[in-house]
């Protein structure tokens, strides 16, 4: 044998040592992220799961409240904006910081307004909802959506959100759960690392091998839940961690393209002229005749009105993009348009990718089995590290007979 032939083979057995220390650190990783984790990205994923149809959901729970009955006039007979919402203002008693409001998503959908509304103890805010009939601004009901105090009196969709995104907890829990995402990445990763074919092998890779022993079926599953859905789970999990470490995440984007400060847009008062809702609502239509209105806010403090717009992009994936309109003058002060190609942009894909909207009834529904995903890796992960442990149980009973 040669001497380069020798060489090329040391090279090689290096390698594959080299290759087998990191697959075992990705192992390890995997492994103990996987248990460490699995209860909460169980609960986080079956929470996200539901809230992907949290609109559908409320409506069927609670039609008194959301479902009105509409005019033969259709949508022609809708009260003006400024009514309905002056309407829903009169509903609550106490002074509120900000609101924001789901704009009717069918022609028999009432406005469900948001209110956050501070509390007399030290406790955080309450957000009421009130839910307006939109062709006779009257209002349908009141609730309490989040509680500042007890969780447990919160709405179903409200303890669904809670302990989707802070898991109940009051002043940590998000933060908690932003780390959790983080470190859910992580195992994803290492996941995809773990499933890739060393020997070529796509077709066995994306298949289950069948029939197949308990132990083999339970390994499929586990390797094929995950892997279908890798590019909704790595979408659905940076998402989440913006949502959760808004701050961290708009400071890594920032190393890259700025972001505007949104509560720095000039607005100010030009004598005592006020522009309506419907006016700034016209304005924003306007402008983007392609898009329809999901929902809208009202900062009461600064005076902006901020209209948020699904629009299509084509090959069935949809847009959002929000308006900033200023209260006091009727103009445009800055729109966040994911086609922007910028910080500002790359920030309005996140809502769209973290709830499936971003393709519609398709693209929620892979959100949804998403969320069911996790405690199916979870369930199998744990039963495959049993396995392996009473495997390796047995080995060494086995090994100390033939000592003897």
């Amino acid at each position: 044998m040669s001497g380069i032939e020798l060489r090329r083979r040391q090279l090689l057995a290096s390698g594959r040592i080299a290759f087998r220390s990191w697959r075992e650190v990705w192992l390890k990783t995997h492994l103990w992220l996987g248990l460490a984790l699995g209860l909460f990205l169980s609960a986080i994923g079956l929470t996200g799961s539901a809230l992907v149809f949290f609109h559908e959901i409320d409506e069927w729970l609670n039609p008194a409240l959301l479902i009105v009955e509409a005019p033969p006039e259709g949508l022609a007979a809708r009260r003006p904006l400024e009514e309905i919402a002056a309407a829903a203002r009169k509903a609550i008693s106490r002074e509120p910081t900000a609101s924001f409001v789901y704009y009717p998503n069918h022609a028999r959908k009432a406005f469900w307004f948001f209110y956050v509304v501070e509390r007399t103890d030290d406790s955080p805010p309450d957000v009421l909802n009130v839910f307006v009939d939109p062709y006779r601004a009257k209002v349908t009901g009141t609730r309490l959506h989040y509680s500042g105090r007890n969780p447990f009196t919160n709405s179903l969709t409200g303890f669904l959100f809670k302990l989707h995104y802070s898991l109940l907890l009051r002043d940590t829990g998000a933060t908690i759960a932003g780390v959790i995402a983080i470190l859910a990445l992580i195992s994803t990763v290492t996941g995809a690392v773990l499933w890739w074919p060393r020997n070529g092998r796509w077709r066995n890779a994306f298949s289950v091998k069948w029939p197949a022993k308990q132990e083999r079926l339970n390994y499929d599953i586990h390797r094929l839940a995950g892997i279908f859905l890798l590019p909704v789970a790595l979408a659905v999990i940076v998402s989440g961690v913006y949502f959760n470490l808004p701050k961290q995440f708009n400071a890594i984007v920032e190393l890259f393209s700025p972001l505007t400060k949104v509560e720095q847009l000039p607005s100010s008062p030009e004598g005592d002229r006020r522009v309506t809702l419907d006016e700034a609502f016209a304005v924003a239509a306007e402008k983007f005749p392609d898009g329809r209105t999901e929902s809208f806010s009202v900062d009461h403090r600064s005076g902006r009105s901020v209209f948020n717009q699904l629009f299509p992009i084509g090959w069935g994936v949809e847009g959002r993009r929000t308006i900033y309109v200023d209260r006091f003058t009727g103009g445009v002060l800055h729109v966040s348009d994911p086609l922007a190609g910028d910080g500002d942009g790359f920030i309005q894909w996140q809502w769209p990718l973290h709830s499936g909207y971003v393709y519609g009834w398709p693209g929620r529904i892979a959100v949804f089995l998403f969320g069911l995903s996790w405690p199916l890796v979870f369930v199998t992960g744990v039963i495959r590290w049993l396995q392996k442990k009473r495997a390796r149980r047995a080995m060494r009973v086995r090994r100390q007979r033939r000592g003897l």
